[in-house]
């Protein structure tokens, strides 16, 4: 990141002097440099007797930025902890300067105020947003495991009526345009937010000078945080230092940024532009997939069985975009621009002028075959066939394609719309220039990309599942389906195993293993679990959530009531609980860290840092860990290697068992 620290004035005939922050988009601005040229810039204008109020806004689409991730690692790497809290103090002295000025200071936000831009914003004595501005206002630090930067936790206890939306804000989930106006926090502008701070900014200096009691008031009545915001940067420093902090910032901070530029993609292949994108299939993940590319500025063919089922996909997706404009957390005139760009279709000749076709339909091999023979019968000869699949490998599927060099894997993750992981899977046959424009693809779309190599399940699909077996067959063991549940949580997964396998769907996880016992053939072992979850969909007809019961009961909302209370007959033993909580929560973290590695030792994958950036972002691993191969670097190979020995001998989980060569591997993985 840089740390160019522009910053423009302009300064009109009443006297209010507008800073814009020209930083480009990749700008942090918590870098030593740019905090003393923001402070230099204030000291000058509250000392000019001309200016008698300040607006601070910004040229881009945030509102000032967070902290320079590349600089933090660089600072807690070197364990230079006195240069660290010498730059968060320096950058709460220049808050303090913001609140203690004695002209008004009003910020405009036109975008994100977020980390560092947020305590700006909340050090100002008024906060603006535009008609149509779409922003987000809170601190996304909190996904690094670090507090609010600027002390912003002690500005917003102070603020009334903080209580109802302070939470989910210090736990990372940023507030929409219309829920920071709700809470009082910004003040809704006119077409012009500038306009509107100026005309604040010149009434509040007004005042001040016609009321000297009126600012002599203000001035004693404000709260003294001085003490709280001391002990802020203290904890600030030490949450910076700590493993997880440190993991989290190398993984979801620098490796997204390195993962997103491209590192790994073909350097011999041009860059490729997209203008044109056909979906096959508008179910959820089709129609998902036809939005990320039509925000994106692309026209998009939204393709099934016929128009009217096209249009049912499309209706869907306009129905919930509308509403999240409605409610303030999206750009009306964005969110029509981008469904325009969407045309439902059922003739496929219309898919003779696109770039990219991107096949979404049924997850099984003849629907894809007759659905990727359909296409290609259309398709330009240099246009990219992408499908869409979780677990099918891509060498079984571009046999259907008479072009198989053109034929790659593109595992979306749902909701398309919010997940930012793209699994891109070569077959035998992709060509390095179809990897590279699938590449491109995903940029273009703003999807973070991994590169994984052909195989059942590829790496994502595989892992997860081995996180859900490994609880089937402590389900199996007669481990009562609570205790499975909260070792899942205590281990940090965002969702519990169970109740994961119900979201997914049970019928769906029995269907694979029936696809991988039918393609294995005798080499195929049904464990005690799968035995279990089959006996459980094909005897009890419980599939999931979706039906409203699977391992839980479920209301008419979705909504869990409790476990099935016929589980513990259907697993015919009596639940026990003597095994300990910390030897399941390792069992359902190894479970999935030594399947990692054995899709190293397999070839599947082979970037140690996309491994970590894809477990995070595919599935949610235990995001406290900085990824699976993060943590075995942080607890040590050896103690790693005999926790996974202790428990696979203590339980019989073949899950646990280390790899051959397990040592050598990981030493060629540091």
């Amino acid at each position: 990141m840089s740390s160019s620290h522009e910053f423009g004035i302009d300064v009109d005939r009443d006297g209010i002097a507008v800073v814009r922050w020209k930083a480009s988009a990749a700008t942090a601005f918590v870098h030593p440099e740019t905090i003393a040229a923001m402070a230099r810039t204030l000291s000058h204008l509250e000392a000019d007797q001309q200016i008698c109020g300040i607006v601070l806004t910004a040229d881009d689409e945030r509102f000032f930025g967070g902290v320079d991730l590349k600089w933090l690692g660089s600072i807690t790497a070197s364990g230079d902890r006195q240069g660290l809290l010498d730059t968060i103090e320096s950058f709460h002295r220049l808050l303090s300067q913001i609140e203690a000025c004695r002209k008004p200071v009003a910020a405009v936000i036109d975008g994100d105020a977020l980390d560092g831009g947020f305590d700006i914003a909340l050090a100002c004595h008024a906060r603006f947003v535009a008609l149509h501005a779409t922003i987000r206002l809170g601190f996304a630090e909190a996904r690094f495991g670090l507090p609010p930067i600027g002390g912003g936790q002690v500005r917003i206890s102070a603020l009334s009526g903080a209580a109802g939306w302070s939470g989910p804000v210090l736990e990372g989930k940023p507030l929409a345009r219309q829920a920071a106006i709700d809470a009082g926090l910004v003040t809704a502008a006119g077409e012009s937010a500038v306009n509107a701070a100026r005309d604040w900014a010149l009434a509040e200096a007004a005042r001040l000078v016609q009321k000297p009691a009126w600012k002599a008031n203000r001035r004693t009545l404000a709260p003294d945080l001085s003490d709280r915001l001391a002990i802020a940067v203290d904890e600030f420093v030490a949450a910076a230092f700590t493993d997880v902090s440190m993991s989290l910032v190398a993984t979801l901070g620098l490796g997204v940024d390195q993962v997103n530029s491209l590192l790994r993609r073909p350097t011999a292949v041009g860059k490729r532009r997209y203008r044109k994108v056909g979906v096959l299939g508008a179910g959820l993940m089709g129609a998902g997939i036809a939005l990320v590319a039509a925000r994106a500025g692309m026209e998009v063919v939204l393709l099934d069985i016929d128009r009217d089922r096209a249009r049912q996909g499309l209706d869907r997706i306009s129905s919930q975009e509308r509403a999240q404009a409605a409610a303030g957390r999206a750009d009306p005139d964005a969110v029509e621009k981008s469904l325009s760009l969407i045309m439902p279709a059922g003739d496929h000749a219309l898919l003779s002028d696109a770039d990219i076709v991107v096949e979404a339909v049924f997850e099984d091999r003849q629907v894809k075959a007759e659905a990727t023979r359909l296409a290609e019968a259309h398709m330009r000869p240099d246009a990219i066939f992408a499908t869409n699949t979780s677990t099918l490998p891509i060498h079984g599927l571009a046999q259907a394609s008479v072009r198989p060099e053109n034929f790659i894997g593109t595992h979306f993750f749902s909701p398309v719309p919010h997940m930012p992981l793209l699994e891109i899977i070569s077959g035998a046959a992709t060509s390095e220039t179809t990897l590279a424009a699938a590449m491109d693809f995903a940029q273009a779309i703003g999807k973070t990309p991994i590169l994984v190599n052909d195989s059942r399940g590829f790496y994502t699909t595989r892992v997860v599942m081995a996180y859900q077996a490994e609880a089937f067959e402590m389900l199996a063991e007669g481990i009562g389906p609570h205790l499975i549940e909260q070792a899942g949580r205590l281990a940090g997964m965002p969702v519990a195993p169970l109740a994961l396998s119900d979201a997914v769907g049970i019928d769906l996880i029995c269907q694979i293993n029936r696809q991988t016992a039918s393609d294995l053939g005798d080499r195929y072992v049904e464990t005690d679990g799968y035995a279990l979850v089959g006996r459980i969909v094909a005897d009890h007809g419980r599939i999931g959530r979706k039906a409203g019961q699977g391992f839980f009961d479920y209301d008419d909302k979705g909504r869990p009531e409790g476990i099935w209370d016929g589980l513990a007959q259907v697993v015919g033993k009596a639940p026990c609980s003597d095994d300990p909580l910390i030897d399941l929560r390792d069992r359902l973290l190894g479970a999935q860290i030594m399947e990692t590695v054995r899709c190293f030792d397999e070839g599947v994958i082979s970037d140690a840092l996309e491994a970590d950036v894809g477990a995070i972002l595919g599935w949610g691993f235990a995001p406290w860990t900085g990824g699976p191969i993060s943590y075995i670097r942080r607890i040590g190979v050896e103690p790693f290697r005999q926790r996974c020995t202790e428990l696979s001998e203590r339980y019989g989980t073949r899950r646990l068992t280390p790899v051959d060569g397990f040592d050598k591997l990981m030493a060629r993985l540091q």
